[in-house]
């Protein structure tokens, strides 16, 4: 992934599709975005549109607790049924781009968020119950998300939000199922210098650099974390050429009792900051919670104003 720039992602799915949707009702299903592939293309489309406008150069799906079980339990949906809802995630983000993209080439990332995410209880910021699994049943949970993602042709699998090195590895054993599937690994992390489940950014960064399937990772890094806290983890990683990726949250703090952010200490990125990540080999950039289009649109800018 060599460009003299920064690739832009998209934002939050759930932030940028608040328009289109009951918003309240929708954060308090435990399906949260991913219901909408089965109750609402539409709203899908138009969300993924409005980014595409704000000049992404990449969209994910809307899969992130997206899952066979929560399909089956929560949709009432059978397995192929399910199998077939996480193919469809990838169908409209190319649909999108097809009408909206203008000829620019906006690639796909297939959301694969953690285990915890499926829980509804907050667990991908803790990681606590990876001590309690099996690998195998963690292999067998993730693998059909994978798999029908890479069957529907995404550009990219992205295993974000992922609160341990344990389950990051297993995704990594997974897709070296897939050879010729190219990737991106985000931590989410708890402080400044660690990631959710308390292992150090930088171990998991070096850890995860060094597995045998390095050829398919194309960046690594952190998501949903606070802006002001990126300039620490990216500094504390001293394994080199290592091409990251970053995607912060709005800077709030997510109340799990009422499912929703507290704002009140949001931080404000600046151009200082995207240069300074930039020369520590920031290499995607965009937004997790609370980042809508508009957010985007302002990275865009961001983006485009560093100098050459």
């Amino acid at each position: 992934m060599e460009q003299k720039n920064i690739y832009l992602l998209d934002g939050s799915f759930t932030s940028g599709v608040k328009p289109y949707v009951d918003f309240e009702s929708l954060v308090k299903h435990p399906l949260w975005g991913s219901q909408l592939l089965n109750l609402d293309e539409e709203a899908v489309y138009n969300c993924h549109r409005d980014y595409i406008k704000a000049g992404v150069d990449m969209i994910t799906t809307n899969t992130y607790q997206a899952s066979i079980n929560g399909f089956q339990k929560f949709l009432g949906l059978n397995y192929c049924e399910s199998y077939e809802l996480l193919k469809k995630s990838v169908k409209l983000c190319k649909k999108a781009i097809q009408v909206e993209g203008l000829g620019k080439y906006v690639k796909v990332m297939g959301s694969v968020g953690p285990f915890g995410a499926s829980k509804c209880d907050g667990s991908e910021y803790s990681g606590n119950y990876i001590d309690s699994m099996s690998t195998q049943e963690l292999l067998d949970w993730h693998k059909p998300r994978i798999q029908a993602l890479i069957e529907e042709g995404v550009d990219y699998i992205l295993f974000e939000t992922i609160p341990s090195i344990r389950e990051a590895k297993i995704l990594l054993k997974l897709l070296s199922s897939f050879p010729d599937q190219k990737a991106c690994l985000s931590f989410s992390c708890r402080d400044e210098l660690h990631i959710s489940h308390g292992e150090t950014f930088s171990s998991a960064v070096e850890t995860c650099w060094a597995y045998q399937n390095q050829k398919q990772l194309v960046a690594i890094g952190c998501n949903c974390v606070s802006a002001s806290n990126i300039t620490s983890l990216l500094l504390s990683v001293k394994t080199e050429n290592v091409p990251l990726i970053v995607y912060p949250n709005g800077g709030g703090t997510w109340d799990i009792q009422n499912k929703k952010w507290d704002n009140s200490k949001a931080y404000q990125i600046n151009l200082d900051d995207i240069i300074l990540w930039k020369s520590k080999g920031l290499k995607i950039f965009g937004g997790c919670c609370v980042y809508d289009s508009s957010d985007i649109a302002r990275f865009r800018n961001l983006i485009d104003s560093i100098p050459l």
